[in-house]
């Protein structure tokens, strides 16, 4: 099979052969499909070197026709290995345009491509319908764009297609089909989101049902379809088919009352007409026939779904092609945060949190029944990242209602590893790193935005990868996205009952931080944060929450898990893990006895006592191990009033602000309110999102 990468001008042409058997799969079950010898022929056929397009074979020489058939009725054609082996050799590892660099805001936004399919075909524009609908016969050598058909030399124009591959087409070596599907995001794909995932059913639904049944409100709904409608496609999630919006219209998919706004917002596709001439977003923005908010919004949406709209040749363009092409500033593009501002033009249908279109694409879910982007909706929240959780669920299947993570789906063969790839890189940030010690260098998978890390030396030690494996990530034969969900789901840690608070969960990155970096972007308070480093300290070490791995305090601070102030400020925790000293004499002293020789506060030691107990039992730095309460009781360690005391939970201080509500809680219920972490197996304590935050900060300010 041919595995082609489209690097078009900004990049060097590739191109991989693969003997591979092609199957054909639909949602996942394997078919003995009659037509496979026919796909593998027409593979073989394929097998010439060719450069410049992305374009898995197909079928020969045929022109790209709609037929109207559903899409959720279609075989996805995958490429499946002899064995794993041969499944990770000569794949491209990225499938998207290389950008040039200039656009560093925005050039991870196209993260959200769809699963691919033969030939988007899931339109109603089949081969009997009438002439005068969105989408027009196709002749030969031409393409479907989003409204109407494009030839060879408008795409070459577009910098979508080079040279090369115009004369491959001509010649007969590349045919219509693959270019067309290699281009799909670009040409007539669906790449908005869809629809809802209403997780409590597993069914999905229009954002127009949706406001119908009053599971959303109508204003919410008129968001996500002006965005559909921005971006090429009214889409009816029942049907898997696409429509104008006066199709849908008169379908009876969409209200009347939405008409208007979205007939408007469909000028995003169609072109604003100025002097005889159809105009982009942008050039609309620049002959002030829009207003530069709404311009800027509607940018931002194309931009997130795959590029901007150029409606002459009804095609997207990617963000730096359309800085060239006049459809795009550079300066635009650079600066659309931050002309944007604070008016995020999205709600989150759950919540109602102002968010970007591109943060919300990046919680939706893959169906695998339909091939598009959907929202979940409801209390489970199954897309969205959690300490408690390997991976978020990315991928649906809503004829079956399965759940699987986007590894996952790779691994079982439900979705194609380019697909794998470009869903999950941009989100991943894996990045491997070394640390030199003692002589030795030792190797680490780390993720920024997860703030997970993982030793490779330890996962080798320990079994959960094999040399093999090892070997094709060194040989570049596995990236290091899928080496590392490789290891993120086979390095799965039990809860640990004795575990301190070990870190905070940023749910506005979703992310681990330490508490120190979760005090410094305001998720805790400091006094706060201290009596939570305090607890590490007196029960074993400063926790690095990206690994599990304690640290003495001096050791943490070089590791900027603690800052000065703090570590000045929890030295005697240390010592009541580690021991007092008895002055004039190498005497170990436990907190207890430390307290009756007054060398440490009755007040104070009863403090790192409460702690001790509370994560699994006090501490005698002259013994193995931690002690019980009934054991120290037994043995002497404390006395009976000591231990009534430290049973007692209404003497136990309400000292700590939860990150989550504001409110004084104590260190026992700051145990009971987090989540355990499934790589480490420790205690993460939920901070407030930005919408509860600010709820919060006004009702303690007024």
């Amino acid at each position: 099979m041919v595995n082609l990468e489209l690097s078009k001008s900004h990049g060097k042409i590739e191109n991989t052969f693969q003997g591979n058997k092609t199957l054909l799969v639909r949602r996942g079950r394997l078919n003995d499909n009659s037509k496979l010898l026919e796909a593998e022929q027409m593979d073989n056929k394929g097998s010439t070197s060719v450069q410049n397009a992305v374009a898995p074979c197909m079928s020969q020489n045929e022109c790209i026709t709609h037929t109207g058939d559903s899409v959720g009725t279609r075989y996805s054609k995958m490429n499946i290995a002899h064995h794993v082996e041969l499944l990770v050799h000569n794949l491209p590892s990225q499938l998207h345009t290389k950008m040039s660099g200039k656009l560093p805001e925005i050039a991870n936004l196209n993260n959200n491509t769809i699963l691919p399919a033969l030939a988007d075909d899931s339109g109603p524009y089949a081969t009997n319908t009438s002439r005068n609908e969105v989408f027009p016969s196709n002749e030969t050598g031409k393409f479907q764009g989003l409204r109407h058909c494009v030839s060879v030399k408008e795409l070459v124009e577009a910098d979508l297609l080079n040279k090369n591959v115009a004369e491959q087409l001509e010649k007969g070596v590349k045919t219509v089909s693959q270019v067309q599907k290699s281009l799909g995001k670009y040409l007539n794909q669906v790449t908005s989101i869809a629809g809802l995932y209403l997780e409590s059913s597993k069914q999905k639904i229009t954002f127009n049902e949706a406001a119908k049944e009053e599971i959303i409100r109508s204003s919410v709904a008129l968001e996500f379809l002006e965005a559909q409608a921005a971006t090429g496609f009214v889409v009816d999630t029942l049907s898997n088919r696409k429509y104008s919006v006066q199709e849908a219209i008169e379908k009876g998919l969409l209200s009347p009352e939405f008409r208007k706004a979205l007939l408007q917002a469909e000028k995003a596709v169609t072109g604003y007409l100025h002097n005889g001439k159809a105009l982009s977003v942008f050039q609309a923005m620049e002959y002030k026939l829009l207003a530069r908010q709404i311009g800027t919004q509607l940018l931002e949406v194309q931009i997130a779904t795959g590029g901007i709209i150029d409606p002459v040749r009804s095609v997207r363009l990617p963000p730096e092609t359309a800085c060239k092409q006049g459809h795009l500033s550079h300066e635009v593009a650079r600066n659309l945060y931050k002309m944007l501002g604070n008016a995020r033009g999205f709600h989150h249908p759950n919540t109602g949190q102002p968010m970007h279109y591109a943060e919300l694409m990046k919680l939706c879910v893959v169906d695998l029944a339909g091939n598009h982007l959907l929202l979940p909706f409801g209390t489970r929240k199954i897309s969205t990242p959690s300490p408690a959780m390997p991976s978020a669920i990315s991928v649906v299947d809503t004829s079956t209602k399965s759940e699987i993570t986007l590894y996952d789906a790779f691994l079982k063969y439900y979705i194609e590893k380019q697909t794998y790839l470009e869903r999950s890189e941009p989100q991943s940030q894996w990045k491997e790193a070394t640390e030199k010690s003692e002589g030795t260098t030792r190797s680490f998978l780390t993720n920024v935005s997860s703030g997970r890390e993982f030793s490779i030396d330890d996962a080798l030690a320990q079994g959960r990868i094999s040399q093999v494996e090892l070997n094709k990530y060194r040989d570049g034969h596995i990236t290091v996205t899928e080496f590392a969900d490789m290891l993120a789901s086979r390095i799965i840690e039990p809860p640990n009952p004795n575990s301190p608070i070990a870190g905070i969960w940023d749910p506005n990155e979703c992310r681990r931080i330490s508490v120190l970096k979760a005090m410094h972007h305001n998720l805790v308070d400091r006094l706060t944060a201290t009596r939570l480093l305090e607890a590490q300290a007196c029960t074993g070490g400063i926790i690095n929450p990206a690994t599990g791995k304690r640290y003495s305090i001096s050791e943490a601070l070089q590791k900027e898990l603690i800052d000065t102030e703090i570590a000045a400020s929890i030295q005697k925790s240390q010592q009541a893990f580690r021991g007092f000293l008895q002055p004039g004499s190498q005497q170990v002293l436990s907190t207890v006895e430390a307290v009756r020789r007054n060398l440490l506060g009755c007040n104070l030691g009863h403090h790192f006592l409460e702690l001790q107990h509370l994560t699994g039992g006090l501490v005698d730095p002259n013994l193995q191990g931690r002690i019980s309460l009934e054991d120290a009781l037994y043995t002497g360690l404390v006395d009976e009033q000591t231990a009534q005391r430290l049973q007692d939970e209404t003497r136990h201080s309400r000292n700590l602000v939860c990150p989550k509500t504001r409110e004084k809680i104590s260190f026992k219920e700051a145990l009971a309110r987090a989540v355990f972490d499934c790589h480490t197996g420790l205690r993460f304590l939920e901070a407030a999102d930005r919408a509860t935050a600010l709820t919060l900060n006004q009702c303690f300010s007024a």
